[in-house]
């Protein structure tokens, strides 16, 4: 038995014990002694302050029913130590609203055993749970349903612009009854508690006079348009036990950007003082933004355009005049930011949905002083490609679709694998399969790695990118990865390594067609990006962007403020519409500063002689553009796998991988989850 002091702390370890990581979970104790205490909340208390707030995940749910999928997912966040569990982003609580993506249907008796099955699972793990409860109001259509919509008036919204029906007031009583017997539902199957939503919903609805424009007890003055959130909250805490919790979540500030639709921070925080003053919420979660335009949503879901803990300021406020615990949720994205807004905000808890989804272990690194997978909060990989009408994964974490790879079991016998690109798919390879066991050396010909990515985080508009290539790049130095720099990997490099394996993260490329069909000089916007050429006498830069994303806009914006005059043609209907919602104003925004000309439906037909000759995909027009004197491609990509070929001439029988661009040229969310696939496998 052997003694450690450090100064107030006596450690006692046997031979074998690790002193250092004992100092460290210390250490994080105190760095983090607000985030990871208890609180209680009603009746019940909870082991830490950090909340996974309700999202929907977009996964196959039949009928709104919930999967084993969607259970694991779930009671994985309180395995990895997440105080309070909130599920069911936009959860319905009757037919009516089922018109809303991927919601959860809590009115279907038939999510019973799934209900009690999670809560069950939650529980095992030390963690509370409840669920979101809402009706989507006039939130939605009813393309895939055949359900219209409802709303408070018959105004639509901007975004999915249906007329809804306007509700009697039998109706508005009726769904009040629905919320009541969702949470009688949630308590009967073992949950903690439930959170009324107001966000964007139909609740939030009668509180706008821009939207609501009743005569009865629901519209005009403000206590009227209060009164069904008021009646539901009643109602719900009226039906269940004092041991079951009663959350309310609501806005504090939409910044819709138009007059058209939305309230101003005063009034929303004036609203949430009444709601947690009317003696029928025990929870109130704040944040900002909303999701009725799009200037909402990006700060609803703020991307890295956003500052970090966006409405701490607002929440500190509210929590200065209620007497119930507040959660915090927008952009908190680590321990550090999470304890400072319990620190400076006065709030009880934190929303750390993003960083939780990027690591479920986030809490219990905390507590131990582990590294933690970081969340860089872009958006892509998470919510948004649910807004973009897609299921919900993660950027820098595969595993959480594909949870075997967070789940890496020792390999039958240690191999020697050549990975030739540090990229993201070249990295996260090389970290799976050091962790399984293998013998694993890194060859890249650039003086760093980080591939397509680091060229983004460096010269582009994703600096938190170099966070997750940070993290990669530690990983397999802990791991004993071998990274070799500036090494031309030519197939006699690699075989004089005797590998068992190779895996190609090579990349990819401009088009040779682009290089050599054109007398205008042609450049891939990643170079033009990095190394910005300064206008000649010829001063127009034509931008062909086919990727439709971030590539072409930040050329663009590169080249304009280097005195070019920009022209982007793209054969799409707009610019940069593959990035989502969260991120795509702020894209404009930059884009409308730089003033380029915009050309949609138009494709690169020909150049010759300064001119750049573009042709209408619909109808075959053709628009000449003069006075080039640089082209620029965003997309047009190809593999670079001829390496592949070479070995296999070489050594037939050796296994080669393609991985990411060198396998098909597409996102990065594809290369990180194929790299640490295909080192999970070999």
């Amino acid at each position: 038995m052997t003694m450690e002091t450090r100064n107030d702390l006596t450690i006692s370890m046997g031979s074998g014990g690790d002193i250092a990581s004992v100092i460290a979970s210390q250490q994080a104790q105190d760095d983090y002694s607000l985030l990871l205490s208890p609180l209680t909340i009603g009746n019940k208390t909870v082991r830490n302050r950090i909340v996974s707030t309700p999202h929907a995940t977009g996964w196959d749910k039949p009928s709104g029913t919930i999967t084993q999928a969607e259970i694991n997912y779930h009671v994985r966040k309180a395995a990895g130590g997440c105080g309070l569990v909130m599920t069911f982003g936009s959860a319905s609580v009757d037919p009516s609203t089922a018109a809303s993506y991927g919601a959860i249907a809590l009115w279907d008796p038939t999510n019973e055993p799934a209900l009690r099955a999670l809560a069950d699972g939650v529980h095992k793990h030390g963690g509370l749970v409840m669920s979101q409860i809402t009706h989507m109001g006039r939130r939605g259509d009813s393309r895939a349903s055949g359900i219209p919509v409802r709303g408070p008036s018959d105004i639509p919204e901007p975004e999915h612009r249906e007329v809804p029906i306007p509700l009697t007031t039998t109706e508005i009583q009726a769904l009040t009854g629905r919320f009541v017997e969702v949470a009688k539902r949630l308590e009967a199957c073992g949950w903690d508690g439930c959170e009324v939503t107001s966000f964007g919903h139909l609740i939030e609805q009668f509180w706008d006079p821009k939207i609501n424009n009743r005569t009865d007890q629901y519209g005009g003055s403000l206590e009227n348009r209060m009164r069904f959130g008021l009646e539901v909250v009643a109602a719900v805490k009226a039906a269940v036990s004092e041991k079951f919790i009663v959350g309310f979540r609501m806005t504090l500030d939409h910044r819709s950007g138009t007059d058209e639709v939305g309230l101003g921070a005063q009034e929303l925080s004036e609203i949430a003082i009444r709601m947690a003053s009317s003696g029928h919420v025990d929870l109130l979660s704040l944040t900002g933004g909303a999701a009725m335009t799009k200037q909402a949503l990006s700060y609803a879901m703020g991307s890295d355009f956003v500052r970090e803990v966006p409405f701490g300021e607002l929440a500190a406020q509210v929590k200065s005049q209620v007497h119930i615990p507040v959660i915090l949720a927008g952009r908190i994205l680590d321990g550090q930011h999470a304890e400072n807004a319990i620190r400076e905000y006065g709030v009880d808890l934190v929303g750390m949905t993003r960083a939780i989804i990027a690591d479920p272990d986030l809490p219990n690194k905390l507590a131990s002083g582990k590294r933690i997978r970081p969340c860089i909060g872009i958006n892509q990989g998470c919510i948004g490609r649910l807004y973009n009408g897609l299921p919900v994964r993660c950027s820098v974490n595969p595993a959480i679709r594909e949870p075997e790879l967070g789940n890496l079991t020792p390999a039958p016998r240690a191999k020697r694998v050549v990975i030739v690109g540090a990229g993201v798919a070249g990295l996260e390879a090389a970290r799976s399969a050091a962790l399984r066991g293998h013998n694993v050396a890194v060859l890249e010909k650039a003086p760093k790695g980080g591939g397509r990515a680091s060229v983004n985080a460096q010269f582009g508009w994703r600096p938190s990118w170099q966070r997750y290539l940070d993290f990669l790049l530690a990983e397999i130095e802990d791991a004993g990865v071998e990274v070799l720099y500036g090494i031309e990997a030519t197939a006699e490099v690699i075989l004089k390594r005797e590998p068992d394996e190779v895996i190609l993260a090579t990349g990819s490329k401009l088009r040779d067609a682009f290089l050599t069909s054109s007398s205008v000089d042609a450049h891939d916007a990643d170079d033009v990006i990095v190394n910005t050429p300064t206008p000649g006498e010829a001063a127009t830069a034509v931008i062909v962007d086919e990727e439709n994303g971030l590539c072409g806009p930040t050329a663009a914006v590169a080249l304009a403020e280097s005195g070019w005059k920009v022209v982007i043609a793209t054969p799409l209907q707009m610019v940069a519409g593959d990035v989502d919602g969260t991120v795509l104003p702020f894209v404009h925004r930059k884009l409308e500063a730089a003033h380029p000309t915009i050309l949609t439906n138009v494709r690169f037909h020909a150049a010759h002689d300064h001119n750049v000759t573009l042709e209408n995909v619909l109808t075959s027009t053709m628009t000449q553009i003069s006075d080039v004197g640089i082209l620029v491609i965003a997309g047009h990509r190809q593999g670079t796998h001829q390496l592949k070929q070479k070995i296999a001439e070489a050594a037939p029988s050796l296994p080669v991988h393609l991985v990411g661009d060198a396998l098909s040229p597409r996102g990065f969310d594809d290369a990180t989850a194929e790299g640490a696939r295909i080192g999970a496998l070999v």
